[in-house]
């Protein structure tokens, strides 16, 4: 009986992290999709996605991404990726094969929302590619925006709590600093509605990069009582329980930061430049793992997709800080994780690791040799 329980719960929170993802990507006037990572077909598509497409949000749930896309097999591969969490997100370029027989170029972001309960979803952003070989979605230009730095304890900003519908269920006593409206009048209403339309692909790149990292950084524009936008930097965490309440995010005013025409274009930008690393970072893994066969250290066993990945951004060179930003990890996350990499190798620091890995690579065939 308990064990019945458990699955029903099971099956009602699955359904609701769907919907919840569902219900933003469907009402977004953004060209997004909500995709299965394990069956690649989409469960939600909103009416600017579908357009694209050449159908309708009705007729695209349910259409396989493998079926659309003129390089199926790449997808396969990258889908095979996603699910094994060797990446969690990518962009560029892809041309999809839409009704009788046309075909459209898109520049395409995707990022993975990783559940600890229910089906792994992947977040898919999209618009159609201009001539200028500019990436659409990214906006134009390369500016940088400023850093955003950790939020600290005496921050003058705000605690929210969402519930799985994106309302504000709970909402700390300085909101008036923040959004300047007393929290009495904040509660219920949706994160996304009080948010800049044109940020939406910011916000949701941001809960999204949540569910695959401790918590992420994001910098939008939020309504304001007097019906301006002020730009706010907020760090989203996902929640551990049932579901009901998935998210955390603590919002700061992001002073002097309140460009209108290029803040969220940019901040995106820089996103989409940082997301997931390229395929060829998880193509390094094989032979990593066969150098490790060769060493007689059981690869999969001993090691995860993500500490597999940190291992193979080392050999290839990159230091401590390179692989916390590419990876959206803290310093100190990337170390503990080679910490139990050099303790699994039987090596004490990355030199030796390094060595061991070149020792292997001798005595093993390179790949595509005959």
């Amino acid at each position: 009986m308990d064990e019945l329980s458990e699955l029903g719960e099971s099956t009602e929170g699955h359904a609701r992290w769907v919907a919840m993802w569902g219900e933003a990507v469907s009402t977004s006037a953004l060209a997004i999709g909500l995709v299965q990572l394990s069956s690649t077909r989409f469960v939600a598509m909103s009416h600017r996605a579908a357009e694209l497409l050449r159908t309708t949000p009705a007729r695209g749930v349910g259409v396989r991404y493998l079926s659309v896309t003129d390089r199926p097999r790449e997808a396969a591969q990258t889908f095979r990726l996603v699910r094994e969490g060797l990446l969690d997100g990518l962009k560029g370029r892809r041309r999809f094969q839409l009704a009788h027989g046309s075909s459209v170029e898109m520049q395409l972001a995707a990022w993975a929302i990783r559940s600890r309960g229910g089906p792994d979803l992947g977040l898919w952003i999209a618009s159609e590619a201009p001539d200028t070989g500019h990436p659409a979605v990214a906006g134009q230009g390369d500016d940088v925006p400023p850093t955003l730095h950790a939020i600290g304890p005496d921050f003058d900003g705000v605690q929210i709590t969402l519930n799985d519908r994106w309302r504000i269920a709970h909402i700390g006593t300085s909101a008036g600093r923040v959004l300047g409206r007393p929290p009495a009048e904040l509660l219920a209403s949706s994160i996304i509605d009080l948010t800049q339309s044109d940020d939406h692909a910011v916000l949701l790149l941001g809960f999204a990069r949540a569910t695959t990292e401790a918590s992420a950084d994001v910098r939008v524009r939020m309504r304001h009582q007097d019906g301006s936008w002020r730009t706010v930097q907020a760090t989203i965490s996902l929640l551990d329980g049932d579901g009901t309440l998935p998210f955390a995010v603590v919002m700061a005013p992001a002073a002097g930061l309140d460009v209108p025409d290029a803040g969220s274009a940019n901040q995106l930008a820089v996103n989409l430049r940082r997301i997931a690393s390229q395929i060829e970072t998880a193509g390094i893994l094989a032979p990593l793992i066969e150098t490790a066969t060769s060493l007689g250290i059981p690869a999969t066993a001993d090691l995860s997709a993500r500490q597999w990945e940190i291992a193979s951004r080392l050999v290839q060179g990159q230091r401590v800080a390179t692989i916390a930003a590419e990876m959206y990890l803290s310093q100190s996350t990337v170390r503990n994780h080679l910490s139990a990499i050099f303790q699994k190798f039987g090596v004490h620091s990355q030199a030796e690791l390094l060595a061991l890995w070149r020792a292997g690579a001798k005595v093993i065939r390179p790949l595509g040799s005959a």
